[in-house]
């Protein structure tokens, strides 16, 4: 008996969770360029602004590039445990992701307040061409950035206690898929505004 030849497998569109979290993306990455290049802007023409190198960042936001690359790389090897069925490593992964995520925010807090302080001092005092309103453009750029790292922790725990009661496995992970686009994205954006800072500082 002769077998019809089996038909090729049709392409699978993306899932309507991936669509929406790339166009979630998009929007943001229009929101978060902007700021950058209003502050590359203002920085580059502003008629008051000072020499480059006026603008001291706080040692803190080293520490916190630091830890943010290193959760992105947590996150990347979680996604990767649980594509493979290694929930052990998965389970550790995402733990330490949500304690580096902690973290970030925990440094932030600090650093912003120095920011501000900073931004205060001379807004009140000081002689000559200072740069205020400097350092209150790069708070405000760290702070919406933080906002969203701390939006980002309610979707992260949710996975979290899903993934400590056994609901992922190698078939069923997409929320940890959706979690892995936004944290890299939120890692890109945090380079691209710390480059940019210590470029135009």
């Amino acid at each position: 008996m002769s077998h019809a030849p089996s038909s090729p497998i049709p392409h699978t569109p993306p899932s309507a969770g991936r669509l929406a979290m790339l166009l979630f993306l998009a929007s943001l990455t229009m929101l978060f360029l902007a700021s950058i290049a209003a502050y590359a802007v203002i920085r580059l023409t502003g008629s008051l602004s000072p020499p480059v190198g006026s603008v001291s960042l706080p040692g803190l936001l080293w520490v916190s590039t630091v830890i943010m690359l290193i959760s992105s790389v947590t996150m990347h090897h979680a996604l990767k445990c649980v594509s493979f069925e290694r929930i052990t490593h998965f389970k550790i992964s995402m733990t330490a992701t949500f304690g580096l995520a902690l973290l970030f925010v925990a440094l932030q807090g600090p650093a912003l307040a120095g920011l501000l302080a900073e931004h205060n001092t001379l807004r009140h005092g000081g002689e000559g061409v200072q740069p205020v309103h400097l350092y209150g453009m790069v708070f405000l750029m760290i702070l919406l950035h933080a906002a969203h790292v701390v939006g980002g922790l309610i979707p992260m725990l949710v996975v979290l206690i899903n993934a400590l009661a056994d609901r992922y496995d190698h078939e069923q992970h997409r929320p940890v898929t959706h979690l892995a686009m936004y944290w890299h994205f939120l890692d890109i954006v945090w380079l691209v505004m710390f480059v940019t800072f210590l470029a135009l500082s």
